[in-house]
């Protein structure tokens, strides 16, 4: 049986008192000294014995300290009264713990004494209640933000997404309240707005999920990161293939706003094209070009600028792209890729997805009505069955349906028996936005009478392509 002190008087002893009698356990008994015995529950339970006289005085409190206490609570509402309190105690208890309630920011040389102050206790708790701050637990665990609370937002690319879609890796998500109701997560589970997520991990990875939940449209290439990264080699690729990189990457630095555009030169060959470039550095402050003259590994080189400048899409051009080694570089660093084609992007009105496996179009989804509203594109899902059982990815499109109400965004769905691929060949003037996994890695001459829309990207490279990555460790 543990026994406890309890100096009282003010409100805040009161609540406390109630709070104490309310939640009954047996394994404490608690000894409590009011001022004034209204702050005392007209019900006292059978372990609380109460007494009325002045704490501060050394005589009536060392009679009843006598007696020994494992633990003391000062929380008295007066300075003067809580000091004197404290100083009877240490008199002739020098080494029992105490917890000191302080509303008057004292300072303490006490090993032994527990400092509560109230006025950063308030502060801390108001802030939690400030929009887009998390809610990091303070009385559980570490203490140091491993266990946090996030409110999905109506406009959060996590809206309407399975739990089971979501990569948690080095965090987890533990409890869901909805309706102030304890729902424990499925991967079933669907994230509704104003739902309030529960989350365990790693503290520098929560600061990143809590950001990547609370963001909402217009934040591409959030959350794979911040800035835009052209990568252009002058051996590798033809010269009209850069020029028009270059014009198109300026039409998309100026619709993806804030961000800032890096332009990796690798063999500078052509000093005229680099001057171009150089001039594009010039004219904006949101522009930077950095020249590689030491014809370093492409993987190196494009791996450093990845973890330097935050890069969070990476572009290229058709040429780069349809090389093998440059595709499992890309797809190893787990970032976006824009492969630029001939067909310029600000002539482009609509944004393209073909249904593949539902996880995947699924995890997509949030990338692809955040680009669509960045560019203002309307966007077209094809949905192919040769056998015309178009129900089989009916929970796809409902996810789709319900994100374009949400982000009132277009949305046309086309139901086709035939292969969409040839059916797009025949059209221009749109960006594909695909999953980048490793179907894409292969050699389009093993894929090229494959029926999987996912191997066939090749055939429509000839508009822009998005490939996001979906495997995200």
């Amino acid at each position: 049986m543990k026994q406890i002190l309890i100096l009282a008087d003010g409100i805040v002893a009161k609540h406390f008192l109630h709070r104490i009698s309310e939640t009954f356990i047996s394994t404490n008994e608690y000894t409590v000294v009011a001022l004034d015995r209204a702050i005392l529950p007209r019900q006292l339970p059978s372990n609380i014995t109460s007494y009325q006289f002045d704490p501060t005085s050394y005589i009536k409190l060392s009679m009843l300290i006598k007696r020994e206490f494992d633990d003391i609570f000062i929380i008295m509402k007066n300075r003067v009264d809580a000091e004197g309190a404290y100083q009877n105690i240490r008199r002739d208890k020098p080494y029992t713990r105490i917890t000191f309630f302080n509303r008057w920011d004292i300072d303490f040389e006490d090993e032994n004494l527990i400092n509560i102050n109230a006025n950063e206790l308030l502060a801390s708790r108001m802030y939690d209640f400030l929009p887009n701050v998390p809610v990091i637990a303070q009385n559980v665990g570490l203490g140091q933000g491993e266990i946090m609370e996030v409110l999905v937002p109506f406009g959060s690319a996590y809206v309407y997404r399975h739990i089971g879609t979501i990569e948690q890796n080095q965090w987890r998500i533990v409890a869901l309240y909805r309706s102030n109701k304890l729902v424990l997560p499925k991967p079933s589970l669907m994230i509704k707005p104003n739902d309030l997520l529960l989350l365990v991990g790693k503290p520098s990875v929560l600061e990143s999920v809590f950001k990547a939940i609370k963001q909402e449209l217009g934040q591409f290439p959030a959350p794979f990161g911040e800035n835009l990264y052209l990568y252009v080699d002058m051996i590798k690729e033809k010269r009209e293939c850069i020029v028009s990189c270059l014009e198109q990457v300026k039409y998309l630095h100026r619709r993806f706003k804030g961000r800032r555009l890096i332009i990796r030169v690798a063999n500078p060959s052509d000093i005229e094209l680099l001057d171009d470039i150089k001039e594009m550095e010039r004219q904006s402050g949101l522009i930077n070009c950095f020249v590689d003259y030491r014809s370093r590994p492409a993987s190196e080189l494009i791996s450093a600028d990845m973890k330097q400048h935050n890069v969070g899409l990476l572009i290229c051009g058709r040429d780069l792209f349809a090389e093998r080694e440059f595709r499992k570089i890309f797809y190893s660093l787990r970032r976006p890729v824009l492969q630029i084609s001939s067909y310029p992007l600000n002539d482009i009105r609509k944004l393209v997805v073909v249904l593949s496996e539902e996880k995947s179009m699924e995890f997509i989804s949030a990338t692809v009505f955040d680009v669509a509203s960045q560019l203002d594109l309307n966007i077209e899902l094809l949905d192919y069955d040769p056998d015309g059982e178009f129900e089989k990815k009916s929970f796809i499109l409902n996810h789709y349906e319900n994100l374009s109400h949400i982000f009132s965004k277009n949305l046309e769905i086309r139901q086709e028996k035939k292969n969409p691929i040839r059916e797009l060949s025949g059209e221009g003037g749109f960006l594909q936005v695909l999953p980048f996994t490793q179907k894409i890695l292969q050699s389009p001459l093993l894929s090229y009478f494959s029926a999987d829309a996912e191997k066939l990207y090749f055939k429509l490279s000839y508009n822009p392509q998005l490939f996001v990555p979906v495997d995200i460790e």
